[in-house]
């Protein structure tokens, strides 16, 4: 692939395979599986991902490569779980959590737990809205820096 334009396109319908990916199956799609599914070579997923990933839009897995989080989906369980739709999704953080409903647009519950003191909390989502009621979401680092490092390594 040699122009920016060839590599901005192959970009784009990566970027929707992986979403649409996700949305239907839970999780994020492999390099394999992407590269099958585009009928295109591992290598250029790879570098495609990465490319993605230099945009903040993908973080790998620092051991296989594979994606971690495509915001706001990760790849892996996390304290975040959110119902949707009759699926079950991951959200990397509460702000993530709460993302994914309206991405879905659809109504959802996210089950996680109170920062500080662990205690469980469900937040039902209605309509684009969470019960005002129901608490406050805590952000440890101000969104400002969530790129400094995204996963806390």
């Amino acid at each position: 692939m040699d122009t920016e334009q060839e590599k901005t396109a192959l970009d784009k319908k990566v970027r929707h395979h992986v979403y649409d990916y996700v949305m239907r199956e839970g999780l994020p799609p492999t390099i394999a599986e992407a590269s099958s599914a585009l009928s295109r070579s591992p290598d250029e997923v790879r570098d495609s991902f990465q490319r993605l990933a230099d945009g903040h839009i993908l973080v790998f897995q620092k051991q296989s490569g594979e994606i971690l989080m495509a915001n706001p989906f990760s790849a892996v369980p996390t304290p975040f779980l959110v119902r949707v739709g009759g699926r079950s999704y991951y959200g990397n953080c509460i702000w993530d959590a709460m993302g994914i409903p309206a991405m879905l647009k659809q109504d959802g519950v996210i089950e996680a737990s109170c920062g500080c003191c662990s205690t469980a909390m469900n937040l039902q989502v209605m309509n684009g809205s969470i019960d005002e009621d129901r608490g406050i979401a805590h952000f440890a680092i101000p969104a400002a820096h969530w790129w400094d490092d995204i996963v806390f390594n």
